[in-house]
């Protein structure tokens, strides 16, 4: 059967609401083209309606955030946002790291008929920006996971659906991050610990009833902050009450003057762990003693959209290019013979042709559903071992077979100074141009695969580069008064042997010598790694200080090394001058 085909495709908004919102986006253009809405007023509008303007050279244009609660989208959605990337956008849709779909280069005018055609599938853009609880990310393999305690599909939806329009949430200080993960080592690519509140699956000791670990008061930015554990164990039933326990406190003590201290992380950091706990069991006590009533979701389990058959691909047909795929796209459902395909477009970009085809391909192969996940990509869940040799050709067909998706040639980034008004450099000219290095080297990124590169345009870490192996963000150089693009270069953050870590700094360097750098830095790690070590204990073994000295060079500016291209961001043709406007990650 097909699970959520009739819940999942009405969303986890309110057809009436979604209405009263275009309504209302409609007469607030209006009014703002005949000046009886300042333009401020309106910025705040919009954003909390998932609208943010592009950068100030690209004024009436606009990038539209999508909310995919934790990554689920249908063939026809996929097909919806394919129509309305080639009529209303450039084309493309972009995957974010919090598994939303971002469009860019929308009209201000057609604003109102882009939230038409989302609501016809059960889409929203409502809180997807602005000081509210962003889209809740969850596991993009909930339900077929090997490792998972248990589906945490459920919960997500639930807790997403209460929030969506909840009073509490329709000014809060500051922007909100919550994430569901059904397993403790982040093999579903879910990273408790940078949210303000992580929930991590847990089964309590001898009732065996579900639950979660509480994470809370996590985030990246300039000042990152490891998210405390709450609670070993908070029951399902109470997931809604702490939730809203936590929002209230935040609401009422988060920082409302100084924007740059008005994230979560900064109450906890003023309160310290054991007053904000005996906050939230306070005020969880007066919600659950208010009479309200909170319901659990109902259990639903997840079934293959296509009976099994026997066999698989015939090993005559078996080439090293889809071999290279098998072994990093392919991972194996906890259902016997039933497969979770990984496809990633480079820096998570998908044309109109492709999101068709994956449409198409959503239905022939799987069960009729994809995922978006916080790397970029897109999963396809319940293929069978005997489709997988068909189901390459025709993603080969559509330019969406390339290998690697679970390797360090699967890079992130932020769309950057394309279209961001924060963006310094041009991340994703550099996200692309290291994706085509790993394309050309496969061996090389075969012995790398357990490393991630994550690029930001700017320090706010939207590409997520403080818990990369290697994070790179946008910065400048000045040499002979000129500016030169560049990236402060991070390493060894991330999850790694049970430990979290942010990356440590090793420099700034010149956007043109990145690659180069990356490619040092991994001859660096390969030739005098010990036997069985990794990335994260050659660093902490050799210190820091040995990837430096690998790159020393490429930091340096003196008149022997400086060329022209050097003034020139990755990407683009003009000399750089680094722009940035008014930021719009909450007003």
């Amino acid at each position: 059967m097909i699970l959520y085909a009739k819940e999942e495709l009405i969303g986890i908004d309110d057809p009436m609401s979604i209405a009263t919102d275009i309504q209302e986006m409609r007469s607030a253009i209006e009014r703002l083209k005949s000046g009886a809405l300042p333009d401020e007023e309106f910025r705040r509008f919009r954003l909390h309606r998932g609208i943010y303007g592009q950068r100030a050279d690209q004024q009436g244009f606009n990038m539209i955030r999508v909310k995919v609660p934790y990554g689920l989208l249908s063939s026809t959605q996929l097909k919806q946002l394919g129509d309305i990337a080639r009529t209303f956008a450039d084309g493309i849709a972009h995957i974010t790291t919090r598994q939303d779909i971002q469009l860019h280069w929308v009209k201000l005018d057609d604003v109102p008929h882009v939230m038409e055609e989302l609501a016809k599938v059960g889409l929203t853009t409502r809180e997807a920006c602005g000081n509210t609880v962003r889209n809740i990310v969850g596991s993009p393999l909930a339900g077929v996971d090997s490792h998972e305690l248990f589906d945490v599909t459920p919960y997500a939806r639930l807790l997403a659906k209460h929030l969506l329009r909840n009073p509490l949430n329709q000014l809060l200080p500051r922007k909100f991050k919550i994430s569901f993960s059904g397993s403790s080592d982040e093999s579903d690519g879910i990273i408790p610990w940078i949210h303000d509140i992580g929930f991590v699956a847990a089964v309590e000791s001898g009732s065996g009833f579900e639950g979660f670990k509480t994470y809370v008061g996590g985030g990246l930015g300039s000042q990152p902050r490891v998210a405390d554990l709450l609670e070993e164990f908070t029951p399902a039933e109470l997931l809604v009450p702490t939730a809203e326990a936590i929002l209230s406190i935040f609401n009422a003590l988060g920082e409302r003057q100084n924007r740059n201290k008005a994230r979560m992380k900064y109450v906890l950091w003023k309160l310290g762990l054991d007053e904000f706990r005996r906050r939230v069991n306070e005020e969880r006590g007066c919600i659950l003693n208010s009479g309200r009533e909170f319901t659990l979701p109902e259990e639903t389990s997840e079934n293959g959209y296509l009976p099994l058959e026997s066999g698989g691909i015939p090993p005559s047909s078996i080439n090293p290019e889809l071999q290279r795929w098998l072994e990093t796209n392919v991972v194996p459902q906890k259902q016997a013979d039933y497969n979770v395909v990984y496809i990633n477009p480079t820096i998570g970009d998908m044309t109109t042709d492709q999101l068709f085809a994956l449409s198409d391909l959503a239905i022939r192969f799987s069960n009729g559903f994809v995922r978006t996940t916080t790397q970029q990509d897109i999963v396809l869940r319940w293929i069978r071992q005997s489709d997988l040799g068909v189901l390459y050709k025709e993603l080969r067909y559509v330019g969406l077979h390339q290998p690697g998706a679970q390797s360090i040639a699967n890079v992130t980034s932020c769309p950057g100074a394309d279209t961001c008004n924060l963006g310094i450099t041009h991340s994703r000219a550099l996200g692309t141009t290291l994706t085509q290095l790993f394309q050309r080297n496969p061996d090389w990124s075969e012995v790398t695969k357990d490393l991630r590169i994550k690029i930001s345009g700017c320090p706010n870490s939207c590409g997520q580069h403080h818990v990369a192996s290697l994070g790179f963000y946008g910065a400048t150089k000045h040499f002979n008064g000129k500016e030169i693009p560049s990236y402060i270069l991070m390493i060894a953050g991330g999850f790694n042997s049970g430990r979290q870590s942010f990356g440590e700094t090793v420099g700034k360097i010149p956007a043109r010598r990145a690659p180069e750098a990356v490619s040092r830095i991994l001859q660096t790690f390969l030739t005098g790694r010990l036997a069985d070590e990794n990335f994260w204990r050659y660093v902490e073994r050799t210190g820091v200080r040995s990837i430096r000295e690998a790159v020393k060079d490429l930091t340096e500016l003196n008149t022997e090394r400086v060329t022209d291209d050097l003034f020139v961001d990755l990407g683009e043709q003009d000399a750089f001058k680094a722009k940035t406007g008014a930021g719009e990650c909450a007003v």
